[in-house]
């Protein structure tokens, strides 16, 4: 039995709140979330690994990806290229291409405050969550939109 309410006008056409069209409104793809999260913790990854070789050979500083201009960089190309290719699989307008540029950023920051508490945030937290947010969000969007544009063609 099918307890769902849907109205069905002189065309046919199921409209309705349990429909799958008003489900696809939201704005939020668990995908890429997921995504933008995996991808700065195996940037992290990365960065703790290589860190004394590539990115701050004297060590003064503790692995994180805003204190060494190079780890900045690497970060930013690699939710660049996840958005890239998350714009590659939208295909669409451009609307959809910032949704899901901007669902990459999240899952970033997300796992950016996951790392933070994980390895002590320090006094400046707030500072560098912004920061690493901004610096997410134009990596990710704008290589979201790019993917986009690639696609379309």
């Amino acid at each position: 039995m099918n307890l769902r309410p849907t109205i069905r006008p002189r065309g046919g056409r199921i409209v309705g709140a349990f429909n799958e069209a008003a489900k696809k409104k939201t704005m939020i793809r668990w995908k890429s979330v997921a995504c933008g999260a995996a991808v700065f913790v195996a940037a992290h990854v990365v960065l703790v690994a290589a860190w004394r070789d590539w990115f701050q050979p004297a060590g003064d500083f503790p692995p994180w990806f805003l204190n060494s201009g190079r780890a900045v960089a690497f970060t930013a190309g690699v939710l660049f290229l996840a958005g890239l290719l998350i714009g590659l699989g939208t295909r669409a307008r451009a609307r959809e291409a910032l949704a899901a540029g901007g669902n990459v950023a999240a899952g970033a920051v997300v796992a950016m405050c996951v790392v933070l508490a994980v390895t002590g945030p320090g006094t400046l937290f707030p500072i560098a969550l912004t920061i690493g947010a901004i610096i997410a969000a134009v990596s990710a969007i704008v290589g979201a939109l790019a993917g986009s544009g690639i696609g379309r063609r």
